[in-house]
């Protein structure tokens, strides 16, 4: 019902999705080309919310003063139906008599109503809808099925959000591979149309390999054949190549293109990106080469905070850690030189994604090991172990 990703808090009130795309982790799970079935009302949804904030997470993070967004539905479109666009009206309605207003995503293919947008600014609730499109539709590739929304649609969509009071447009390019990427050629065209429709950012995701993920699908067989040439350990195929034209682009149109999902909701909401894609010394390929505006990169420049400087809130971190994960206090430690917190126990990945937005990106989490509850395996918690088997440190027997 509620899990800890690493950018947000996902809501799942409603399981099923309408559509049917062959690169969605929805088919191995029996939920795509579903009807969507309603699992909880809106009123219990926020309530397990509420105790969800101020259960064992308020151990690590307060939760009248936690900047984590959420978001709704990993297992549907919450747009692409009327009762659930009516499941998020009501959720939200619930969850604003328990909790202050904060960030809140939906992702969606589908084409956004009016009526939707307008019921929404009426909350008074920051929104954030993350416009979802591989561009399979524009190029005829038959990958997709059902109400998805063409480019022009997409641009519609943004329009209306962009035109509202409390609503901000993101545009989630995925999977960005080279049979979708590559036939667009005219990438000025594409993130200028964006821009004009005032779409803040784009987010590019290439399309995610593992347990889980149906790259067994015929369709995905027949018309993304790199994901087939992908090497056993590869996480991801990503086409790098339309990737740099697409960055050139985007820097000489002055619209931002991302990497991370974390990056365009601290552009949509002024403020440090919480995770720590910043840390160069970690996460290169996520922070450096994207089309960032100066203001922004402004607010996350300062690689470290001064409290990860400041060994006593390391200390109090370090001891609310091993409280929150019930492990003894010597199995977490701060190392001042490399501001990691060294974990020497075993946890979840959900558990690791709560770690890491108490961190703020003040510390990077460095874990023994993590045990995965998801299809995918995020790409900050399979950097952190690598940077614990890369440069042992030793740790209590």
């Amino acid at each position: 019902m509620i899990a800890e990703h690493d950018t947000w808090i996902s809501m799942d009130p409603v399981v099923g999705c309408p559509a049917d795309c062959g690169y969605c982790y929805l088919g191995t799970l029996g939920l795509r080309a579903t009807k969507p079935r309603m699992r909880v009302t809106p009123q219990r949804m926020a309530q397990e919310l509420h105790g969800y904030l101020n259960g064992r997470r308020a151990t690590l993070i307060d939760p009248l003063d936690d900047p984590t967004p959420l978001c709704f539905g990993n297992y549907t479109d919450m747009a692409m139906t009327k009762d659930n666009a009516a499941m998020i009206v009501a959720t939200i309605e619930e969850l604003s008599q328990l909790i202050p207003p904060r960030p809140t995503v939906l992702i969606t293919k589908a084409a956004v109503s009016e009526s939707l947008v307008a019921e929404l600014d009426a909350l008074e609730w920051p929104i954030v809808w993350f416009f979802s499109q591989s561009f399979a539709r524009d190029q005829g590739i038959e990958l997709e099925r059902g109400r998805i929304a063409d480019f022009e649609t997409t641009l519609r969509n943004a329009r209306l959000v962009s035109a509202s009071r409390r609503q901000s447009a993101v545009h989630f390019w995925r999977p960005f591979v080279r049979e979708l990427s590559h036939p667009l050629a005219d990438y000025h065209t594409v993130v200028h149309r964006l821009r004009d429709a005032g779409v803040r950012a784009s987010v590019v995701a290439g399309m995610r390999l593992g347990p889980g993920v149906p790259s067994d699908d015929p369709r995905v067989l027949a018309h993304l054949p790199s994901c087939a040439e992908a090497k056993p350990d590869q996480r991801e195929v990503f086409d790098r190549a339309g990737w740099k034209e697409l960055l050139a682009a985007a820097k000489a149109a002055g619209y931002p293109v991302y990497r991370h999902s974390s990056c365009a909701l601290a552009l949509v909401r002024s403020a440090r990106e919480q995770l720590g894609t910043w840390r160069t010394d970690v996460f290169t390929d996520r922070c450096i080469p994207c089309s960032c505006p100066a203001p922004q990169r402004a607010r996350c420049g300062k690689r470290r905070m001064a409290e990860a400087d400041d060994t006593d809130a390391a200390d109090d971190f370090c001891g609310r850690l091993a409280a929150f994960l019930d492990v003894s206090r010597d199995a977490v430690s701060f190392d001042a030189k490399t501001g990691c917190i060294e974990i020497f126990a075993d946890v979840s990945d959900l558990e690791y994604n709560t770690i890491l937005h108490a961190a703020s990106g003040r510390y990077l989490p460095v874990l023994k090991s993590v045990g995965f509850e998801r299809a995918w395996q995020s790409a900050w918690s399979i950097k952190a172990r690598q940077l614990l088997e890369d440069q042992p440190t030793g740790g209590p027997e």
